[in-house]
């Protein structure tokens, strides 16, 4: 007698990090294969095709957010019943409204609880279930209504039943945040820093570190914790946590120049231009021989079709790193549209 093929599960993720760390997950939880997508386009392509049984997207895709595909499968005659999960790191009221009357199958906030979604896929699927498991996810929903009660002491109890069965990122996260409204922050940044050592792209984690060692009196420490949690939100394209983070930083060390940087780098994603040459003018002042500043402000004039200023800058860049490739690149492109008379 053969064994059951495995479910096949396609993930749909931009975050290539994320997606594979995701599949891997999966693969290791079972019984589940992966198809992997980067974009909503991939994905929808690989459904058509029949080479899914279930969805994991993320909110924000390329080409088609996941709410977009969500939208399209359920108009679909062949696909409308598909399992459709969707996670983020936070969804707010209306994107759940949203996403509800679309139909989605389940919302999963990031960090994923590696139990919990296996919990959640195999009810979408009807699929048998490990008591252990089930015993786990029981206790961690205890903890959660037990901190929302406030009852503190209880909840820990609950979690550290978790995770005497498997242990879980945001488990410990719930343990520190905890742990941080009894204002023991020593205890709290053990159990955060226990959440990034298993999940080192936990944001939020690091953040709420960064707040226990200001609370300690350690600024430097919570400088770093800050800087690592505006790092991840960027990857993430988590602009405005990012920004918030940033400007954290910039509290405890004004002449961060990294800082100006990324600021820079968000407020141009944002259109904001004059607002991303003020931070890199910044950071010119703190380091005036960074090629990459320069190659950042020439991105911005060439966006708002100052071409010769673009030049100006971008030539800079190379004369202070003639090895940088991307900057050569786009100022002999530059030079030869100017020179053809292809700009407009």
């Amino acid at each position: 007698m053969q064994d059951t093929p495995p479910i096949s599960i396609v993930v749909a993720e931009a975050d290539e990090p994320l997606r594979k760390g995701l599949a891997s997950l999966l693969v290791e939880l079972g019984p589940f294969s992966v198809v992997e997508a980067s974009n909503g386009s991939q994905a929808w392509s690989l459904l058509r095709r029949g080479q899914g049984q279930f969805l994991i997207a993320g909110w924000h895709l390329p080409e088609m957010s996941g709410l977009a595909l969500l939208k399209v499968l359920r108009a679909d005659a062949n696909l409308a019943g598909l399992p459709v999960m969707l996670m983020a790191e936070e969804f707010t009221k209306g994107q759940v409204i949203e996403a509800g009357e679309a139909g989605v199958s389940d919302l999963v906030l990031l960090p994923l609880a590696p139990q919990v979604l296996k919990r959640k896929i195999c009810t979408l699927l009807e699929l048998e279930q490990d008591p252990q498991v089930l015993e786990a996810e029981r206790s961690y929903e205890e903890g959660l209504d037990l901190m929302a009660q406030e009852r503190w002491e209880d909840a820990l109890v609950a979690f550290k039943r978790v995770i005497t069965i498997h242990e879980n990122p945001e488990v410990y996260y719930n343990m520190g945040y905890i742990k941080t409204a009894q204002g023991r922050y020593e205890e709290a940044i053990q159990y955060f820093r226990k959440a990034t050592q298993i999940n080192n792209a936990f944001a939020k984690a690091y953040e709420k570190m960064g707040e226990c060692y200001l609370k300690l009196g350690r600024p430097k420490l919570a400088e770093q914790s800050f800087q690592r949690a505006a790092e991840i939100y960027l990857e993430k394209r988590m602009d405005d946590s990012a920004e918030h983070m940033l400007q954290e930083v910039l509290k405890l060390n004004p002449q961060t120049i990294n800082v100006f940087n990324a600021l820079g780098i968000i407020y141009r994603r944002q259109g904001r231009y004059q607002d991303a040459l003020e931070q890199y003018k910044k950071a010119l002042k703190v380091s005036p021989y960074d090629e990459n500043i320069y190659y950042n402000m020439g991105r911005i004039y060439l966006e708002q079709r100052l071409y010769n200023e673009a030049r100006a800058i971008l030539q800079k860049a190379v004369q202070i790193n003639p090895g940088f490739t991307e900057a050569a690149e786009m100022l002999r492109s530059l030079e030869l549209r100017m020179k053809d008379g292809g700009l407009d």
